[in-house]
């Protein structure tokens, strides 16, 4: 008995680890759109500074640091921030994926309800973006801000989910 179990694991733990590298490639890629898209809904709606999410995370977190950041170090860690962020909402969701079984969950609707969660997550009253005052009380955001946060977070989800799907099936 104690033999198989030997003989498993390597098979468990390199299959969980292309999964995760799978995901967290997924996450990489879909961070590029993602910030593309919420760039130019914000310019289209006349609010582009408003679609600056990670820069203002980050400016944020240095504020309650206590901490002053030149321009070039504010958006290094802005960019590490949200590729980063990106890594693991895709490691999570391959992750659930493969635990549920890729052929019952279609991109469509797991690309969906990931950016749910991502904006539940986020931007919703208990989101971490509010918490932090990142970003402004739901109650208090206009309607192109919501457009913005949902854009990002529905082709961040989407983006995820397909890739992770196309990259599942080549390699």
């Amino acid at each position: 008995m104690a033999a198989n179990s030997e003989a498993d694991a390597p098979s468990v733990i390199s299959k969980v680890t292309l999964t995760v590298t799978r995901g967290v490639t997924a996450g990489w890629w879909a961070g590029i759109p993602q910030v593309l898209l919420a760039q130019l809904v914000g310019k289209a709606l006349g609010i582009r500074g408003r679609a600056d999410i990670g820069p203002r995370f980050v400016a944020r977190a240095a504020q309650e640091a206590g901490s002053s950041l030149s321009r070039p170090m504010h958006w290094l860690l802005a960019a590490v921030f949200h590729f980063e962020y990106a890594a693991g909402w895709g490691a999570a969701y391959a992750l659930i994926v493969e635990r549920l079984g890729t052929r019952r969950v279609p991109p469509l609707l797991s690309g969906g309800l990931l950016a749910a969660l991502i904006y539940a997550a986020a931007f919703s009253q208990i989101g971490a973006a509010t918490q932090t005052g990142a970003e402004r009380d739901p109650e208090q955001r206009q309607g192109e801000e919501r457009l913005v946060h949902w854009s990002a977070a529905l082709t961040f989800g989407l983006t995820i989910a397909y890739t992770y799907h196309w990259l599942r099936e080549r390699w």
